[in-house]
């Protein structure tokens, strides 16, 4: 992961310390829509609630892996905020001897 290219979506880290990242300053929408057309591979979310609030709306999120652990918080922050309306397709389900699953799920055409 340290070779991989990384996106650091922050206001107030100045000088991201890891190997490879560059900060993502301005309107996040607008420089994610950027990263989006330059050619490469997936761009992915690690565990940012806020993150994906910001781009959902926007239609900028073409797929949710969802790794669900067999483990009840009984509450905490919300994936989905309320109100939010996605279609969602059921692209891959695989089960691992843990007993956590992985949920794949692309956006679907209306």
């Amino acid at each position: 992961m340290n070779a991989l290219p990384k996106y650091l979506a922050s206001t107030t880290i100045e000088d991201p310390q890891w190997n490879n990242t560059s900060l993502l300053r301005g309107d996040l929408v607008e420089a994610v829509r950027a990263l989006k057309e330059t050619p490469g591979g997936d761009i992915l979310i690690f565990g940012s609630g806020s993150v994906a609030h910001t781009l959902m709306p926007h239609g900028l999120i073409d797929e949710f892996r969802l790794m669900v652990y067999p483990t009840v918080l009984g509450r905490g922050k919300r994936l989905f905020p309320e109100g939010t309306a996605t279609m969602l397709e059921l692209a891959e389900c695989r089960t691992f001897n843990d007993g956590i699953v992985l949920l794949r799920y692309t956006m679907r055409n209306s």
